[in-house]
C-alpha cells in the first residue's frame, strides 16, 4: 500500500475472493469505524471529493471510497462483450433475469468482498445514484455487516417513479467522441456533470475530467456494462425488502436533481421504517464542493446513531 500524497489518505489494489480487482482510497486513522462511499454509473471514486473524505476523516472516520467493478482502475470486464439491448429492453421493470455480464447485486457483493480483503467487520455504507441501489441491496442481503447507510440521489426501484428530465436523459445517451485527445474528452464529461446539476467552477470540473480520462482508465465501454446492470437493478422495486430494514437510514436528495427527481427520493424515505430524509436546495444529481459540508452532516449525523 503506498502512501498518497492527499491529507490522511491511502491508495492501494486489493484482489477479491471473486477474482475482482478493486482500486481504493483510505482516509483516517484505520483503527476509526469505517465509512463506505459507493458510487453511481460510469463514475470514479473521483466523484466523491477528497474534501469530503477529508471531512468525515476528522470527525473521527476511516473513510474508503472505491472505484466500482468495471470503471476506474479496478478490474475492467472487456471479456464479456457488450450488452444486447435487444433482449435486456424489454425486460426492464420486470424483475426477471436478463442476460448481463454482471447485476447490482454482484456488486453489492463486492462491497462486502473489499471489507472482507480490508478486514472490516461492519461498516456504514453511503451511496450515491446508482452505488444507492447498490447500498440498500448491501443492506437487503448482508444487514449483520452494515451499521447504517445513508443513500443520495437515489430510489427504491419502483419502476412506476416519475421519469427524470429529458434534457439529462438525453445527456447520458450521448456517446462520447471518438477521440483520444483528453481535453476533447474532458469537455465531453463537464457537459454531462452541468446537464446533471453540477454547480463547482469550471476548473474543479475540468480537473476531475482530466483525471478520469488521463489516470483513471478512460474506457467508455464498460460504461456500457455498468448502464445495463442500472437499467435492470434500478427499475426492479425493492420496497418490499426495504420495509424489513432495522438500521438507521438517512435519504439524501437534491431539490435541482435532474436525473432522478425529488418526490423518488421521498418515496425511497417513506419505504424504509423510521428513515430520516434531508433535502439540499440547489443540488443536482452531483457531489459538489458547496454540498460537501452539509453532505458530511447528514452523514455523521446518522453514523452517531450505531456508535
Amino acid at each position: 500500500m503506498n502512501s498518497n500524497c492527499s491529507f490522511f489518505a491511502q491508495s492501494g489494489q486489493i484482489k477479491l475472493n471473486n477474482g475482482i480487482s478493486i482500486a481504493y482510497e483510505s482516509f483516517g486513522d484505520p483503527a476509526n469505524t469505517p465509512i463506505l462511499l459507493i458510487q453511481g454509473t460510469g463514475a470514479t471514486l473521483l466523484h466523491y471529493p477528497v474534501s469530503l473524505c477529508e471531512s468525515l476523516a476528522e470527525k473521527g472516520y476511516r473513510v474508503i471510497r472505491f472505484d466500482n467493478r468495471d470503471i476506474g482502475l479496478s478490474t475492467h470486464l472487456d471479456s464479456l462483450g457488450q450488452p444486447d439491448w435487444a433482449a435486456i429492453g424489454p425486460l426492464v421493470g420486470s424483475c426477471k433475469a436478463a442476460p448481463l455480464a454482471y447485476s447490482l447485486l454482484d456488486m453489492a457483493c463486492d462491497v462486502i468482498g473489499l471489507m472482507d480483503a480490508l478486514n472490516i467487520v461492519q461498516a456504514n455504507i453511503v451511496g450515491a445514484s446508482m452505488g444507492g441501489a447498490i447500498a440498500q441491496l448491501v443492506a437487503i442481503h448482508f444487514p449483520a455487516r452494515i451499521l447504517t447507510m445513508t443513500c443520495l440521489s437515489s430510489t427504491s426501484g419502483n419502476p412506476a417513479r416519475a421519469p427524470g428530465d429529458a434534457q439529462a436523459l438525453s445527456a447520458m445517451s450521448v456517446p462520447p467522441p471518438d477521440s483520444s485527445d483528453p481535453d476533447t474528452l474532458a469537455d465531453y464529461l463537464i457537459n454531462i456533470y452541468r446537464t446533471l446539476g453540477a454547480v463547482d467552477s469550471d476548473d474543479i470540473l475540468r480537473k476531475r475530467a482530466l483525471e478520469h480520462v488521463r489516470h483513471r482508465h478512460w474506457d467508455p465501454a464498460s460504461v456500457n456494462r455498468q448502464l445495463a446492470a442500472v437499467m435492470i437493478g434500478e427499475y426492479c422495486d425493492r420496497r418490499e425488502q426495504l420495509r424489513e430494514l432495522k438500521l438507521p437510514v438517512m435519504i439524501v436528495h437534491g431539490t435541482a436533481d435532474p436525473l432522478v427527481p425529488i418526490p423518488a427520493g421521498k418515496e425511497l424515505a417513506a419505504a424504509i421504517p423510521n428513515a430520516m430524509f434531508h433535502e439540499i436546495s440547489g443540488m443536482g444529481h452531483d457531489i459538489s464542493e458547496k454540498f460537501v459540508p452539509e453532505i458530511t452532516y447528514c452523514i455523521t449525523t446518522i453514523a452517531k446513531k450505531h456508535r
